[in-house]
């Protein structure tokens, strides 16, 4: 009957299932690469909604229904069974996965299974979760001591793997904190490195005074980048290894502005710390020494 329990629960949850699936469409439209809703709140929306359209007909089979209600009802179920595969990666797709949490910062991971394996490190704001930055690394390896927090230096310390590499990154976690710190941060980067050295296949280090990058490729390479160019090094160091087709007694020093590459006997370029690399780009653009 019309005027059943049954009936107005049927209608209630129609009307639910609208409601949620247009929330979760406003949530998701509000998210970006720099901020995602906490809880998981357009997921589990977007969930509940699709679930109730494979629920709703079942529930009111032998309920005296008007005809447009059953037709909606039908539509609803076939609409449903038709979006299982498109819903199914679009619920991958706003699923924000919580790896780590520590006070107020979050390390996640979003995106689904066929995104590129990343890390974001965040920090709560209220109904959101703030990115701060971002780390090409396999997030199922990382544990809850395998990153670090200094709110007194503003520095931010991650370990990880990717494709069996072995990574540490060292980052501003507050830009004024950090480069205020600039002699403790130097101190601990170029410590970082010596004890590291062996144990790392990359590392990554942003240098305070400028927000630089100098990268480390297990031995064999070094890599400078500019604070406003993550892509392409402003200057790349090699060290040739034996077996190769350049020189092992030679280190190639090309910086891209001239396109040039400088030959350095092996025996008199040994391997630098972050801060004796930064030293040696800016003598080789003409700055500061």
């Amino acid at each position: 009957m019309k005027t059943s329990l049954r009936y107005k629960i049927v209608l209630w949850l129609l009307w639910v299932q609208i409601a949620l699936i247009v929330m979760a469409v406003l949530m998701i439209d509000h998210t970006d690469h720099d901020r995602v809703w906490r809880w998981n709140v357009p997921f589990w929306t977007l969930l509940v909604g699709y679930v109730l359209g494979f629920l709703l007909l079942p529930f009111s089979r032998g309920l005296e229904k008007s005809k447009t209600l059953k037709w909606w009802l039908r539509i609803d179920l076939a609409v449903t069974i038709l979006m299982l595969i498109p819903a199914y990666f679009g619920l991958a797709g706003c699923h924000v996965k919580y790896i780590s949490e520590k006070g107020d910062y979050i390390l996640f991971n979003r995106g689904g299974f066929l995104s590129a394996p990343h890390v974001n490190l965040g920090v709560k704001a209220g109904i959101f979760i703030k990115s701060l930055n971002y780390f090409p690394v396999e997030y199922w390896n990382i544990s809850h001591d395998d990153w670090a927090i200094d709110n007194t230096t503003g520095c931010f310390l991650l370990r990880s793997r990717r494709n069996n590499d072995r990574q540490l990154f060292v980052v501003p976690l507050d830009s004024c904190k950090y480069k205020i710190n600039e002699t403790v941060i130097n101190k601990r980067i170029d410590s970082l490195y010596n004890c590291s050295l062996t144990r790392y296949d990359w590392m990554d280090f942003v240098m305070p005074d400028d927000f630089s990058t100098i990268s480390y490729t297990d031995t064999t390479s070094v890599s400078y980048f500019n604070t406003d160019d993550c892509w392409y090094p402003l200057a790349k160091i090699t060290y040739p290894q034996k077996g190769g087709r350049l020189s092992p007694d030679s280190v190639i020093v090309r910086y891209n502005d001239s396109n040039e590459d400088r030959m350095y006997p092996k025996d008199s370029f040994p391997h630098m710390t972050p801060t004796e690399i930064q030293r040696f780009i800016r003598h080789l653009k003409g700055g500061k020494q």
